[in-house]
């Protein structure tokens, strides 16, 4: 389960953005997280809520924004949502595609306790 990993990548950002003497209480970490990225979400809340009790984040919340898959045809380039790879343009039905959005993950902010 490759989640436990993202977890940890998630606190070692937050931990690494955050300067110590500053940190009361971190309370929330924002994550985008594509969903062409192969990332299964239920996994990686359990992983984070496991990881973050030996971290500076053990009261923190995971907050998740899902990113729709976006792509733009290779030959008729037309741009168009994509929910799961293998699918084919609908203008043209090419397969020739190239993913521009839904592949990411990405903390996007933190909110710390005043």
């Amino acid at each position: 389960m490759h989640e436990f990993s993202i977890a940890q990548s998630v606190i070692s950002i937050v931990e690494r953005s955050v300067p110590e003497n500053n940190i009361k209480k971190i309370t929330s970490v924002y994550l985008s997280i594509g969903k062409l990225s192969g990332i299964e979400i239920e996994a990686l809340k359990f992983a984070f809520s496991i990881i973050k009790k030996d971290s500076l984040l053990k009261n923190a919340e995971l907050v998740i924004e899902i990113i729709n898959g976006k792509a733009v045809c290779n030959d008729c380039g037309k741009s168009f949502e994509l929910s799961e790879y293998a699918i084919p343009c609908p203008n043209c039905e090419s397969f020739s595609l190239k993913i521009i959005e839904g592949k990411e993950m990405n903390v996007t902010h933190i909110e710390l306790e005043d």
